[in-house]
């Protein structure tokens, strides 16, 4: 009778609340199969072993683990309790199997060599088919990753782009909403004037009922005096038109000084272009009347300042004094007073200016008084002349007498007009450049003192007027071509400055120190009064005054070749009359870069009226 083998202990699972049945069960089937392995293989008969002792390897042994754990079974069960021997450690957590039972002694290796027994190790080509494998597998799960990811970033893009769109859909519907808040706040509007207009017209009509009313009732009363509303004239009735309609033609006609020119018996171009200047002068020159009005105006000026200060004198200068003035020209003047030149000047200006007002001259005066020439500036009640005045500027009296003698003995006929090319010059540019808003310095522009300085410079310098080849006062026309042509196109503004002193001369501007390499293409103009003072420096839109020059040259240049064409296909019989009858507005050069305003162009827009000093 074989002996029974002693149980092995079975190593204490890690949840105690496992079934206790299934424990028992498990360590009986532990049981019979080491006892099925410790029976030795004879040749054929079996004899009974005792057992052998139970060898316990230390090694298995891991550093600071629980060798024994005290269990003990309940009474009621069948099997008695016993020690534990020490187990071998578990395998670890995470998937890497189950935990090996433990091994004790010579059963342990026998177990070991069984398992191992009809065992081949493994050939090169499975060793490479393995590890061909295992890259196939790293490969195929990096592809994955990268796949996922891709398909994380294109969700995310998604996602970005969705969000992009809900944006733009909510900005695009904030702006629908604006706009038809801005449609209905226009629509609310329209309407407001609508029915304002409404009620005016209702208004008009009562009040015209009113007046029929009033006109019936006193119809056949014509001792009590009518009570007809009269009207202020505007216009003046005696001037010559027969109706409204040929007052309004009048005013806006294109060229209005070509009226009685007859440039039929012009035999070439600079002759047309000639005669069509000196109209021009003739027509925007200041009138007798015109410049009797203005001096009323500064009568009534001088008036009101010597009645408060006793010892100012009032002086006219500039382009009223030169009588080089534009029809909307303004008029300087200055203040020379003792008493005023020792007080404070902002008091002075505002002084000034209460005075001005309280004489009934204007209504409002601006006071610059940070300027670098402190000036006070108004529009008056007659004529509505713009008026500017400064206080002990006597450089601008000593400028304009200086101005007046080149006027009076600069290339003159001995007629007593004085210098009519000079003249000519100086109103066709200022005309020229005031039309486009360049004519003050403090605009960029060019100022009139500035101006009438080119046109000397420019005269001085010809050189057929200096051989005496050409007739200045006969060749106006060409004059003013070649005028636009040098001062737009090949004068050196960045070198050179303009004298008018001693017969006219150029410098450098290096050399007299007024270079700016900053503001190199400016120009500067020597003053004639201050050799010191350069009187073209505030002029910083030079370049855009220069580039309307050249144009204007351009333009004049194709318009002359144009109208030479026409004449002689006239001359030659070779032209042919579309209309019934040819405008004489349609062979003006000097109209293709002279515009006309309606305040400039009728000759009767300022009504005179009787001022009494």
């Amino acid at each position: 009778m074989k002996s029974p083998s002693p149980k092995l202990p079975h190593p204490v699972e890690a949840n105690p609340i496992e079934n206790r049945r299934a424990r028992r069960r498990r360590e009986k089937r532990d049981s019979k199969d080491r006892q099925g392995t410790q029976q030795p293989s004879g040749s054929g008969t079996s004899k009974e072993t005792s057992p052998g002792p139970i060898q316990i390897h230390a090694t298995t042994r891991p550093p600071f683990e629980e060798d024994f754990i005290p269990f003990s079974f309940p009474d009621d069960s069948d099997e008695a309790p016993h020690n534990y021997q020490p187990s071998s450690p578990r395998a670890n957590d995470k998937g890497k199997g189950k935990a090996e039972e433990p091994v004790s002694g010579l059963n342990g290796e026998r177990d070991r060599r069984s398992k191992t027994r009809g065992r081949t190790p493994p050939s090169s080509k499975d060793q490479e088919r393995d590890r061909t494998s295992k890259r196939e597998r790293s490969r195929e799960t990096r592809r994955e990753r990268s796949r996922d990811r891709e398909r994380d970033r294109d969700r995310n893009r998604n996602r970005d782009q969705e969000r992009n769109r809900d944006r733009d859909g909510e900005r695009a519907r904030d702006r629908a909403r604006d706009g038809d808040r801005d449609r209905d706040r226009d629509r609310g509007r329209d309407r407001d004037r609508d029915r304002k207009r409404d009620r005016d017209r209702e208004r008009e009509k009562d009040k015209d009922r009113d007046g029929d009313g009033d006109r019936d009732r006193y119809k056949d009363k014509p001792d009590e005096g009518s009570h007809k509303r009269k009207y202020e004239m505007i216009f003046d009735p005696s001037d010559g038109y027969a109706n409204k309609k040929q007052r309004t033609n009048a005013a806006s006609r294109k060229a209005p000084w070509i009226a009685g020119l007859d440039l039929d018996r012009c035999n070439n171009v600079a002759e047309m272009l000639h005669l069509e200047v000196e109209a021009f002068v003739k027509w925007i020159s200041p009138t007798p009347e015109e410049d009797e009005v203005r001096g009323c105006i500064v009568s009534l000026i001088e008036k009101a300042v010597t009645s408060a200060f006793p010892d100012a004198k009032v002086h006219a200068f500039g382009s009223y004094e030169t009588k080089l003035y534009l029809p909307m020209g303004d008029i300087d003047l200055v203040i020379l007073s003792d008493s005023m030149a020792y007080s404070d000047k902002v008091t002075v200006l505002h002084a000034l200016a209460n005075t001005i007002k309280r004489a009934g001259i204007t209504h409002r005066v601006t006071i610059i008084a940070k300027a670098k020439v402190p000036i006070i500036k108004f529009i008056t009640v007659h004529g509505r002349f713009n008026v500017d005045i400064s206080i002990n500027q006597a450089n601008g009296i000593v400028s304009g007498k200086i101005i007046n003698g080149f006027l009076k003995d600069m290339h003159g006929n001995g007629d007593g007009r004085g210098s009519v090319a000079l003249r000519s010059l100086v109103m066709i540019t200022k005309a020229f450049l005031s039309q486009r808003s360049m004519n003050e310095v403090y605009t960029g522009g060019l100022g009139s003192y500035s101006i009438v300085c080119l046109a000397i410079s420019f005269l001085q310098m010809h050189p057929k007027i200096r051989r005496g080849e050409i007739n200045a006062e006969r060749n106006l026309g060409v004059l003013v071509m070649e005028f636009f042509e040098l001062y737009g196109c090949f004068f050196n503004y960045d070198e050179v400055g303009i004298s008018v002193r001693d017969g006219g001369t150029y410098f450098s501007k290096r050399q007299r120190g007024w270079l700016d390499y900053y503001k190199s293409n400016l120009l500067s103009i020597e003053d004639p009064a201050d050799p010191s003072n350069d009187i073209s420096k505030g002029s910083y839109g030079l370049p855009k005054v220069r580039a309307t020059f050249a144009g204007a040259f351009g333009i004049l240049t194709s318009t002359a070749y144009l109208r030479s064409g026409i004449i002689k296909s006239r001359r030659e019989g070779r032209s042919i009359h579309l209309r019934s009858r040819d405008e004489p507005e349609d062979m003006s050069i000097l109209s293709s870069v002279m515009g006309i305003t309606q305040e400039v162009g009728d000759p009767h827009y300022f009504t005179i009226q009787p001022t009494y000093i």
